[in-house]
Protein backbone atom coordinates (compact mmCIF):
# COMPACT_ATOMS: atom_id res chain seq x y z
CA UNK A 1 0.00 0.00 0.00
CA UNK A 2 2.78 2.00 0.44
CA UNK A 3 5.33 3.89 -1.90
CA UNK A 4 8.90 3.52 -1.64
CA UNK A 5 10.79 4.62 -4.78
CA UNK A 6 10.12 7.55 -6.24
CA UNK A 7 9.09 6.08 -9.50
CA UNK A 8 6.77 3.59 -7.79
CA UNK A 9 4.98 6.56 -5.73
CA UNK A 10 4.35 8.31 -9.28
CA UNK A 11 2.97 4.70 -10.08
CA UNK A 12 0.08 4.39 -7.48
CA UNK A 13 -1.52 7.06 -9.39
CA UNK A 14 0.03 6.71 -12.86
CA UNK A 15 -0.37 2.79 -13.62
CA UNK A 16 -2.70 1.50 -15.94
CA UNK A 17 -5.30 2.46 -13.34
CA UNK A 18 -4.70 4.01 -9.62
CA UNK A 19 -5.14 0.50 -7.93
CA UNK A 20 -5.90 -2.63 -9.92
CA UNK A 21 -6.85 -6.00 -8.81
CA UNK A 22 -9.51 -8.80 -10.03
CA UNK A 23 -11.06 -11.24 -8.07
CA UNK A 24 -13.38 -14.31 -7.73
CA UNK A 25 -15.90 -15.36 -5.21
CA UNK A 26 -15.73 -19.03 -3.41
CA UNK A 27 -19.77 -20.23 -4.30
CA UNK A 28 -21.81 -22.42 -2.81
CA UNK A 29 -24.14 -23.69 -5.54
CA UNK A 30 -27.09 -21.95 -6.87
CA UNK A 31 -25.51 -18.60 -4.86
CA UNK A 32 -24.70 -15.25 -6.28
CA UNK A 33 -21.54 -13.30 -5.21
CA UNK A 34 -20.91 -10.77 -7.23
CA UNK A 35 -16.92 -9.68 -8.03
CA UNK A 36 -15.50 -6.85 -9.44
CA UNK A 37 -12.47 -6.12 -11.32
CA UNK A 38 -8.96 -4.62 -10.50
CA UNK A 39 -9.84 -1.39 -12.14
CA UNK A 40 -11.75 -0.51 -8.76
CA UNK A 41 -12.29 2.09 -6.76
CA UNK A 42 -12.48 0.05 -3.66
CA UNK A 43 -8.80 -1.92 -3.53
CA UNK A 44 -7.44 0.03 -0.99
CA UNK A 45 -10.26 -1.03 1.22
CA UNK A 46 -10.34 -4.21 -0.15
CA UNK A 47 -6.27 -4.29 0.78
CA UNK A 48 -6.27 -3.15 4.26
CA UNK A 49 -9.39 -5.93 5.06
CA UNK A 50 -6.69 -8.58 3.75
CA UNK A 51 -4.01 -7.23 5.68
CA UNK A 52 -6.43 -7.90 8.55
CA UNK A 53 -7.74 -10.99 6.95
CA UNK A 54 -10.81 -10.39 7.22
CA UNK A 55 -11.54 -10.72 3.24
CA UNK A 56 -11.99 -14.11 1.85
CA UNK A 57 -9.98 -14.56 -1.74
CA UNK A 58 -9.78 -18.04 -2.77
CA UNK A 59 -9.93 -20.93 -0.53
CA UNK A 60 -6.27 -21.30 0.21
CA UNK A 61 -6.07 -17.13 0.46
CA UNK A 62 -3.52 -17.56 -2.28
CA UNK A 63 -5.46 -16.28 -5.20
CA UNK A 64 -7.41 -13.26 -5.87
CA UNK A 65 -9.44 -12.69 -8.90
CA UNK A 66 -11.74 -10.05 -7.91
CA UNK A 67 -12.92 -7.54 -4.90
CA UNK A 68 -15.39 -9.27 -3.38
CA UNK A 69 -17.13 -8.79 0.39
CA UNK A 70 -14.86 -8.50 3.52
CA UNK A 71 -15.83 -8.14 7.03
CA UNK A 72 -14.57 -4.45 7.61
CA UNK A 73 -15.69 -0.74 7.09
CA UNK A 74 -19.52 -0.67 6.14
CA UNK A 75 -21.30 -3.29 4.32
CA UNK A 76 -23.11 -0.58 1.71
CA UNK A 77 -19.15 -0.37 0.56
CA UNK A 78 -19.08 -4.15 -0.74
CA UNK A 79 -21.01 -5.86 -3.62
CA UNK A 80 -21.86 -8.81 -1.59
CA UNK A 81 -24.40 -11.69 -1.77
CA UNK A 82 -27.72 -12.06 -2.98
CA UNK A 83 -30.10 -14.67 -1.83
CA UNK A 84 -30.39 -18.25 -3.78
CA UNK A 85 -32.55 -17.97 -6.63
CA UNK A 86 -32.31 -13.92 -7.20
CA UNK A 87 -30.11 -14.06 -10.53
CA UNK A 88 -29.48 -10.27 -11.58
CA UNK A 89 -28.00 -8.31 -13.60
CA UNK A 90 -25.84 -5.33 -12.64
CA UNK A 91 -23.70 -1.98 -13.94
CA UNK A 92 -21.50 0.34 -11.88
CA UNK A 93 -20.21 3.45 -13.23
CA UNK A 94 -17.16 5.08 -12.04
CA UNK A 95 -15.44 8.27 -12.71
CA UNK A 96 -11.96 8.94 -10.85
CA UNK A 97 -9.35 12.16 -10.71
CA UNK A 98 -6.45 12.03 -9.23
CA UNK A 99 -2.83 13.55 -9.30
CA UNK A 100 0.71 13.24 -8.29
CA UNK A 101 3.87 15.20 -7.10
CA UNK A 102 6.28 15.34 -8.33
CA UNK A 103 5.06 15.18 -11.88
CA UNK A 104 6.74 11.94 -13.55
CA UNK A 105 9.07 12.89 -16.04
CA UNK A 106 6.97 11.14 -19.21
CA UNK A 107 3.98 13.52 -18.41
CA UNK A 108 2.86 16.69 -19.45
CA UNK A 109 0.20 17.31 -16.60
CA UNK A 110 0.49 15.93 -12.93
CA UNK A 111 -3.45 15.54 -13.55
CA UNK A 112 -5.02 12.29 -14.92
CA UNK A 113 -8.72 11.03 -15.23
CA UNK A 114 -10.16 7.80 -15.40
CA UNK A 115 -13.55 6.06 -16.08
CA UNK A 116 -14.62 2.44 -15.66
CA UNK A 117 -18.03 0.64 -16.41
CA UNK A 118 -18.14 -2.71 -15.56
CA UNK A 119 -21.75 -4.90 -16.02
CA UNK A 120 -22.36 -8.39 -15.02
CA UNK A 121 -24.81 -10.65 -15.51
CA UNK A 122 -25.47 -13.78 -13.22
CA UNK A 123 -27.73 -16.56 -13.85
CA UNK A 124 -27.45 -19.66 -11.63
CA UNK A 125 -24.14 -21.01 -12.34
CA UNK A 126 -23.23 -18.65 -15.16
CA UNK A 127 -21.58 -15.85 -14.93
CA UNK A 128 -20.64 -13.24 -17.67
CA UNK A 129 -18.84 -9.68 -17.07
CA UNK A 130 -17.05 -7.38 -18.74
CA UNK A 131 -15.48 -3.86 -18.15
CA UNK A 132 -14.40 -1.09 -20.02
CA UNK A 133 -11.49 1.25 -19.15
CA UNK A 134 -10.85 4.48 -20.12
CA UNK A 135 -7.78 6.55 -18.89
CA UNK A 136 -5.57 9.72 -19.65
CA UNK A 137 -2.68 8.57 -19.17
CA UNK A 138 -2.25 5.68 -21.70
CA UNK A 139 -0.72 9.05 -23.62
CA UNK A 140 2.16 8.80 -21.95
CA UNK A 141 2.27 4.69 -21.33
CA UNK A 142 4.59 3.30 -24.08
CA UNK A 143 3.55 -0.08 -24.05
CA UNK A 144 -0.37 1.07 -24.56
CA UNK A 145 -1.09 -1.36 -27.77
CA UNK A 146 -3.15 1.30 -29.61
CA UNK A 147 -3.18 4.83 -31.01
CA UNK A 148 -2.35 6.62 -27.84
CA UNK A 149 -2.82 10.11 -29.53
CA UNK A 150 -6.19 9.72 -29.70
CA UNK A 151 -8.49 11.77 -27.46
CA UNK A 152 -10.23 8.51 -26.26
CA UNK A 153 -7.91 6.24 -25.37
CA UNK A 154 -9.09 2.97 -23.67
CA UNK A 155 -9.64 -1.08 -23.65
CA UNK A 156 -11.31 -4.09 -22.64
CA UNK A 157 -9.81 -4.96 -19.17
CA UNK A 158 -12.19 -7.60 -18.58
CA UNK A 159 -14.45 -9.97 -20.92
CA UNK A 160 -15.42 -13.69 -19.35
CA UNK A 161 -17.27 -16.09 -19.10
CA UNK A 162 -17.17 -18.17 -16.01
CA UNK A 163 -19.04 -21.20 -14.90
CA UNK A 164 -19.31 -21.94 -11.10
CA UNK A 165 -19.47 -24.46 -8.69
CA UNK A 166 -19.47 -25.11 -4.95
CA UNK A 167 -15.85 -26.55 -5.33
CA UNK A 168 -14.07 -24.62 -8.21
CA UNK A 169 -15.01 -23.04 -11.23
CA UNK A 170 -13.71 -22.79 -15.42
CA UNK A 171 -13.55 -19.08 -17.09
CA UNK A 172 -12.26 -18.13 -20.21
CA UNK A 173 -11.96 -15.30 -21.51
CA UNK A 174 -9.31 -11.49 -19.86
CA UNK A 175 -9.31 -11.20 -16.47
CA UNK A 176 -6.22 -10.09 -14.18
CA UNK A 177 -5.41 -11.71 -10.90
CA UNK A 178 -2.54 -12.15 -8.49
CA UNK A 179 -1.59 -15.35 -7.54
CA UNK A 180 0.31 -15.56 -4.13
CA UNK A 181 -0.62 -14.28 -0.65
CA UNK A 182 -0.93 -10.66 -1.14
CA UNK A 183 -4.06 -9.44 -3.44
CA UNK A 184 -2.03 -6.09 -5.11
CA UNK A 185 1.38 -7.90 -5.92
CA UNK A 186 3.16 -11.42 -7.21
CA UNK A 187 6.23 -12.45 -8.41
CA UNK A 188 5.00 -14.83 -11.12
CA UNK A 189 1.42 -13.94 -11.81
CA UNK A 190 0.18 -10.27 -10.76
CA UNK A 191 -1.73 -7.53 -12.46
CA UNK A 192 1.12 -5.41 -13.51
CA UNK A 193 0.87 -6.37 -17.29
CA UNK A 194 -2.04 -5.54 -19.22
CA UNK A 195 -4.84 -8.26 -19.22
CA UNK A 196 -4.69 -11.47 -21.17
CA UNK A 197 -7.16 -13.78 -22.22
CA UNK A 198 -6.64 -17.35 -21.21
CA UNK A 199 -8.54 -20.36 -20.05
CA UNK A 200 -8.56 -20.69 -16.00
CA UNK A 201 -9.90 -23.87 -13.82
CA UNK A 202 -10.01 -24.66 -9.94
CA UNK A 203 -10.86 -27.22 -8.00
CA UNK A 204 -10.57 -27.21 -3.94
CA UNK A 205 -11.75 -29.66 -1.18
CA UNK A 206 -11.70 -29.75 2.64
CA UNK A 207 -7.72 -29.42 2.44
CA UNK A 208 -6.51 -28.39 -0.48
CA UNK A 209 -6.69 -25.71 -3.81
CA UNK A 210 -5.21 -26.95 -7.14
CA UNK A 211 -5.56 -24.15 -9.72
CA UNK A 212 -4.37 -23.72 -13.46
CA UNK A 213 -4.04 -21.45 -16.42
CA UNK A 214 -3.30 -21.36 -20.00
CA UNK A 215 -3.03 -18.53 -21.88
CA UNK A 216 -1.86 -18.23 -25.89
CA UNK A 217 -0.80 -14.21 -25.80
CA UNK A 218 -1.47 -11.92 -28.74
CA UNK A 219 0.84 -12.00 -31.32
CA UNK A 220 1.12 -9.23 -33.18
CA UNK A 221 3.13 -8.32 -35.94
CA UNK A 222 4.46 -5.19 -35.10
CA UNK A 223 6.47 -6.73 -32.80
CA UNK A 224 4.41 -5.29 -30.07
CA UNK A 225 5.14 -8.65 -27.55
CA UNK A 226 8.50 -9.75 -28.80
CA UNK A 227 11.83 -8.48 -27.84
CA UNK A 228 12.97 -8.10 -31.36
CA UNK A 229 9.59 -8.06 -33.86
CA UNK A 230 9.71 -11.96 -34.37
CA UNK A 231 6.17 -13.84 -34.64
CA UNK A 232 6.61 -16.20 -32.73
CA UNK A 233 3.27 -17.52 -31.06
CA UNK A 234 3.95 -17.23 -27.34
CA UNK A 235 2.48 -19.14 -24.68
CA UNK A 236 2.28 -18.93 -20.86
CA UNK A 237 1.03 -21.84 -18.35
CA UNK A 238 0.88 -21.97 -14.56
CA UNK A 239 -0.52 -24.35 -11.88
CA UNK A 240 -0.75 -24.10 -8.29
CA UNK A 241 -1.23 -26.85 -5.17
CA UNK A 242 -1.78 -25.20 -2.04
CA UNK A 243 -2.15 -27.78 1.16
CA UNK A 244 -4.47 -26.17 4.47
CA UNK A 245 -3.57 -27.43 7.65
CA UNK A 246 -6.68 -25.85 9.38
CA UNK A 247 -6.61 -22.40 9.86
CA UNK A 248 -3.28 -22.43 11.50
CA UNK A 249 -0.69 -22.88 7.88
CA UNK A 250 -1.28 -22.53 4.10
CA UNK A 251 1.53 -23.91 2.29
CA UNK A 252 2.19 -24.25 -1.37
CA UNK A 253 4.10 -24.91 -4.69
CA UNK A 254 3.04 -22.73 -8.02
CA UNK A 255 5.08 -23.76 -11.63
CA UNK A 256 4.95 -21.30 -14.99
CA UNK A 257 6.70 -21.34 -17.99
CA UNK A 258 6.32 -18.93 -21.02
CA UNK A 259 7.70 -20.99 -24.17
CA UNK A 260 7.22 -20.41 -27.49
CA UNK A 261 6.29 -22.09 -30.93
CA UNK A 262 6.90 -20.78 -34.22
CA UNK A 263 3.52 -21.77 -36.25
CA UNK A 264 3.45 -24.93 -34.56
CA UNK A 265 0.72 -26.29 -31.62
CA UNK A 266 2.19 -25.86 -28.17
CA UNK A 267 4.06 -28.42 -26.10
CA UNK A 268 1.19 -30.82 -24.53
CA UNK A 269 3.58 -31.33 -21.78
CA UNK A 270 3.26 -27.84 -20.62
CA UNK A 271 -0.35 -28.02 -21.53
CA UNK A 272 -0.46 -31.06 -19.15
CA UNK A 273 -1.97 -29.37 -16.12
CA UNK A 274 -0.62 -32.10 -13.90
CA UNK A 275 2.84 -32.38 -15.41
CA UNK A 276 5.81 -31.83 -13.41
CA UNK A 277 7.21 -28.10 -15.34
CA UNK A 278 10.61 -28.02 -13.60
CA UNK A 279 11.06 -31.55 -14.66
CA UNK A 280 9.79 -31.39 -18.15
CA UNK A 281 12.35 -28.18 -18.52
CA UNK A 282 15.78 -29.32 -16.30
CA UNK A 283 16.10 -32.22 -18.37
CA UNK A 284 15.42 -29.96 -21.58
CA UNK A 285 12.20 -32.20 -23.04
CA UNK A 286 10.95 -28.76 -23.53
CA UNK A 287 12.34 -25.24 -24.12
CA UNK A 288 10.70 -22.53 -22.40
CA UNK A 289 11.27 -19.76 -18.94
CA UNK A 290 10.45 -21.86 -16.35
CA UNK A 291 9.15 -19.91 -12.73
CA UNK A 292 9.31 -22.25 -9.69
CA UNK A 293 7.49 -20.89 -6.61
CA UNK A 294 6.63 -21.32 -2.71
CA UNK A 295 4.01 -19.80 -0.96
CA UNK A 296 3.07 -19.68 2.01
CA UNK A 297 0.61 -17.90 4.99
CA UNK A 298 1.43 -19.30 8.76
CA UNK A 299 -0.21 -18.44 11.92
CA UNK A 300 2.76 -19.47 14.69
CA UNK A 301 0.31 -20.63 17.65
CA UNK A 302 -1.02 -17.00 17.74
CA UNK A 303 -3.92 -16.73 15.75
CA UNK A 304 -3.47 -12.73 15.37
CA UNK A 305 0.11 -12.80 14.23
CA UNK A 306 0.50 -14.31 10.54
CA UNK A 307 3.76 -14.79 8.39
CA UNK A 308 2.92 -14.86 4.96
CA UNK A 309 5.28 -14.96 1.83
CA UNK A 310 6.26 -15.97 -1.62
CA UNK A 311 9.59 -16.69 -3.09
CA UNK A 312 10.43 -17.47 -6.50
CA UNK A 313 13.33 -19.17 -8.69
CA UNK A 314 14.66 -18.67 -11.54
CA UNK A 315 17.74 -21.19 -13.45
CA UNK A 316 18.57 -22.39 -9.99
CA UNK A 317 21.90 -24.22 -10.13
CA UNK A 318 22.84 -27.98 -9.61
CA UNK A 319 26.21 -27.74 -10.41
CA UNK A 320 28.42 -25.87 -12.29
CA UNK A 321 29.69 -28.18 -15.55
CA UNK A 322 28.19 -25.74 -18.17
CA UNK A 323 28.58 -22.04 -18.43
CA UNK A 324 24.99 -21.44 -18.21
CA UNK A 325 25.18 -23.20 -15.06
CA UNK A 326 27.77 -20.83 -13.62
CA UNK A 327 25.54 -17.65 -13.70
CA UNK A 328 23.48 -16.20 -10.66
CA UNK A 329 20.60 -17.42 -9.54
CA UNK A 330 17.71 -15.78 -10.03
CA UNK A 331 15.10 -15.57 -7.38
CA UNK A 332 13.09 -12.98 -5.66
CA UNK A 333 11.20 -12.84 -2.26
CA UNK A 334 8.27 -11.06 -0.98
CA UNK A 335 7.24 -11.68 2.78
CA UNK A 336 5.49 -9.82 6.06
CA UNK A 337 4.72 -9.57 9.34
CA UNK A 338 0.89 -8.90 9.79
CA UNK A 339 0.00 -8.55 14.03
CA UNK A 340 -3.86 -7.86 14.20
CA UNK A 341 -4.69 -5.54 17.00
CA UNK A 342 -1.34 -6.15 19.33
CA UNK A 343 -3.03 -3.41 21.84
CA UNK A 344 -5.94 -5.27 23.21
CA UNK A 345 -6.92 -2.20 25.03
CA UNK A 346 -7.36 0.26 22.14
CA UNK A 347 -11.36 0.65 21.09
CA UNK A 348 -10.44 0.39 17.46
CA UNK A 349 -9.10 -2.27 15.07
CA UNK A 350 -5.30 -1.78 14.39
CA UNK A 351 -2.75 -3.18 12.60
CA UNK A 352 0.93 -3.55 13.21
CA UNK A 353 3.24 -4.88 9.52
CA UNK A 354 6.14 -5.39 8.42
CA UNK A 355 7.03 -6.16 4.76
CA UNK A 356 10.50 -7.15 2.95
CA UNK A 357 10.41 -7.37 -0.88
CA UNK A 358 13.56 -8.67 -3.11
CA UNK A 359 13.94 -9.10 -6.51
CA UNK A 360 17.61 -10.23 -8.17
CA UNK A 361 19.08 -7.86 -11.08
CA UNK A 362 18.34 -11.17 -13.46
CA UNK A 363 14.80 -12.35 -12.42
CA UNK A 364 12.66 -11.67 -15.61
CA UNK A 365 15.41 -12.30 -18.42
CA UNK A 366 16.45 -14.52 -19.94
CA UNK A 367 19.84 -15.02 -22.35
CA UNK A 368 19.85 -12.15 -25.52
CA UNK A 369 19.45 -16.17 -27.73
CA UNK A 370 16.30 -17.03 -25.51
CA UNK A 371 14.86 -13.69 -26.07
CA UNK A 372 15.15 -13.47 -29.45
CA UNK A 373 12.82 -16.87 -29.10
CA UNK A 374 10.16 -14.37 -27.53
CA UNK A 375 10.94 -16.14 -23.91
CA UNK A 376 11.08 -13.36 -21.95
CA UNK A 377 9.13 -13.63 -18.75
CA UNK A 378 7.19 -10.42 -19.89
CA UNK A 379 3.84 -9.50 -21.67
CA UNK A 380 3.28 -6.62 -24.00
CA UNK A 381 6.85 -5.34 -22.31
CA UNK A 382 5.58 -5.59 -18.94
CA UNK A 383 6.93 -8.47 -16.36
CA UNK A 384 4.73 -10.76 -15.64
CA UNK A 385 5.17 -10.62 -11.68
CA UNK A 386 6.28 -7.77 -9.88
CA UNK A 387 6.73 -4.26 -11.87
CA UNK A 388 10.91 -3.92 -10.79
CA UNK A 389 13.52 -6.39 -10.35
CA UNK A 390 17.10 -5.49 -9.41
CA UNK A 391 15.71 -3.57 -6.44
CA UNK A 392 14.40 -4.46 -2.86
CA UNK A 393 12.05 -2.90 -0.22
CA UNK A 394 11.34 -2.35 3.71
CA UNK A 395 8.38 -1.46 4.69
CA UNK A 396 7.44 -0.95 8.46
CA UNK A 397 3.81 0.29 9.15
CA UNK A 398 0.85 0.75 11.01
CA UNK A 399 -3.03 0.97 10.09
CA UNK A 400 -5.46 2.11 11.89
CA UNK A 401 -9.41 1.48 11.43
CA UNK A 402 -11.47 3.79 13.81
CA UNK A 403 -14.97 3.62 12.03
CA UNK A 404 -16.54 1.72 9.23
CA UNK A 405 -15.84 4.10 6.28
CA UNK A 406 -12.18 5.43 7.07
CA UNK A 407 -8.67 4.14 7.66
CA UNK A 408 -4.99 5.83 8.30
CA UNK A 409 -1.81 4.75 8.44
CA UNK A 410 1.98 5.71 8.45
CA UNK A 411 4.84 3.72 7.48
CA UNK A 412 8.69 3.80 7.38
CA UNK A 413 10.39 2.89 4.16
CA UNK A 414 13.92 1.97 2.52
CA UNK A 415 14.16 1.22 -1.10
CA UNK A 416 16.73 0.24 -3.18
CA UNK A 417 16.56 -0.23 -7.32
CA UNK A 418 19.87 -0.93 -9.68
CA UNK A 419 20.46 -0.70 -12.83
CA UNK A 420 18.88 -3.12 -14.70
CA UNK A 421 15.19 -3.87 -15.66
CA UNK A 422 13.08 -6.46 -17.06
CA UNK A 423 14.41 -5.60 -20.83
CA UNK A 424 17.98 -5.19 -20.20
CA UNK A 425 20.06 -7.27 -22.56
CA UNK A 426 22.54 -9.98 -21.50
CA UNK A 427 24.51 -8.35 -24.32
CA UNK A 428 25.99 -12.18 -25.11
CA UNK A 429 27.65 -10.84 -28.43
CA UNK A 430 29.89 -8.91 -26.34
CA UNK A 431 30.67 -11.45 -23.31
CA UNK A 432 30.75 -14.83 -22.28
CA UNK A 433 27.49 -16.64 -23.87
CA UNK A 434 24.87 -17.72 -22.08
CA UNK A 435 26.06 -15.65 -19.07
CA UNK A 436 24.53 -11.89 -17.77
CA UNK A 437 26.78 -8.77 -18.41
CA UNK A 438 27.04 -6.59 -14.73
CA UNK A 439 26.32 -3.37 -15.31
CA UNK A 440 27.93 -1.79 -12.23
CA UNK A 441 25.40 0.73 -12.30
CA UNK A 442 25.30 3.39 -8.96
CA UNK A 443 21.84 2.10 -6.83
CA UNK A 444 19.64 4.27 -6.34
CA UNK A 445 18.18 4.19 -2.64
CA UNK A 446 15.55 6.32 -1.08
CA UNK A 447 14.13 6.82 2.85
CA UNK A 448 10.80 8.03 3.40
CA UNK A 449 8.67 8.39 6.50
CA UNK A 450 4.76 8.11 4.69
CA UNK A 451 0.78 8.95 5.96
CA UNK A 452 -2.50 7.75 4.17
CA UNK A 453 -5.62 7.80 4.38
CA UNK A 454 -8.86 6.74 2.44
CA UNK A 455 -12.60 7.62 3.24
CA UNK A 456 -15.88 6.26 1.65
CA UNK A 457 -19.29 7.88 1.69
CA UNK A 458 -22.22 5.76 0.71
CA UNK A 459 -22.54 4.20 -2.76
CA UNK A 460 -21.49 7.71 -4.17
CA UNK A 461 -17.48 8.68 -3.79
CA UNK A 462 -14.52 8.05 -2.09
CA UNK A 463 -11.15 9.37 -1.29
CA UNK A 464 -7.53 8.06 -1.05
CA UNK A 465 -4.33 9.80 -0.29
CA UNK A 466 -0.93 9.33 0.43
CA UNK A 467 2.24 11.92 1.35
CA UNK A 468 5.97 11.12 2.53
CA UNK A 469 8.94 13.27 3.47
CA UNK A 470 11.98 11.25 1.44
CA UNK A 471 15.31 11.51 0.93
CA UNK A 472 16.81 10.35 -2.15
CA UNK A 473 20.34 9.15 -3.72
CA UNK A 474 21.45 8.57 -7.02
CA UNK A 475 18.46 9.10 -8.85
CA UNK A 476 17.89 7.35 -12.07
CA UNK A 477 21.00 5.52 -11.12
CA UNK A 478 23.00 8.80 -11.54
CA UNK A 479 25.68 9.38 -9.49
CA UNK A 480 25.37 12.10 -6.74
CA UNK A 481 27.01 13.27 -3.69
CA UNK A 482 24.17 12.93 -1.26
CA UNK A 483 21.01 12.78 -0.37
CA UNK A 484 18.72 14.56 -1.61
CA UNK A 485 14.94 15.60 -0.15
CA UNK A 486 12.55 14.32 -1.96
CA UNK A 487 8.94 14.78 -1.14
CA UNK A 488 6.01 13.13 -2.61
CA UNK A 489 2.09 13.14 -2.83
CA UNK A 490 -0.52 11.67 -4.55
CA UNK A 491 -4.51 11.49 -4.34
CA UNK A 492 -7.04 10.22 -5.95
CA UNK A 493 -11.01 11.03 -5.83
CA UNK A 494 -13.94 9.19 -7.31
CA UNK A 495 -17.38 9.47 -8.33
CA UNK A 496 -19.25 6.88 -8.62
CA UNK A 497 -22.77 4.32 -8.32
CA UNK A 498 -22.52 0.93 -7.40
CA UNK A 499 -26.36 0.36 -6.19
CA UNK A 500 -28.39 -0.49 -9.73
CA UNK A 501 -29.00 -3.97 -10.67
CA UNK A 502 -32.15 -5.72 -12.14
CA UNK A 503 -33.75 -9.02 -11.53
CA UNK A 504 -33.31 -11.62 -14.09
CA UNK A 505 -36.48 -13.84 -14.71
Amino acid sequence: MNATLHSETAQRVGRQSLFAMTAWCMLAAYSVVFALPLENWRLPFFMIASDFELSNGAPSGMFWDGIESAALFDSTLWVGEEPTGKNRWRIEPAITGGGTLPKPSTWETPFSLHGDLYHEARYRLLRIGQALDVDTRYEYDEYYPAHRERFVRGRIEEAFLQLDWRNGFVNIGRKQRSWGPFPDRSLILSANPYSYDAVEWRFSGRFFEFRHLFAPFSVFRSGWDSDNGEANDRYLTAHSLNLFFGKWATVGITESVLFTRRGSFPDLQYINPVSIYSVVNTNQEGAGNLMLGFQWNIHPAVESISLRGQVVFDDFQVDDELVTDREPAHWGIDAGIFWRDPVRALPLRHLLKLEFTYASPWLYTVSDENAGRGERYIYGGKSLGLPFTDGSRLRLGAMAVPGRFGAYGITLSMAQRGGNTELTSWRDADHIPGLPFDTHAPVERRFAIGAEGCFYYKDYMHFYGYGDLGWMRNRDNRLTEGYEFDPAVAIEASVHFSDFSIRLP
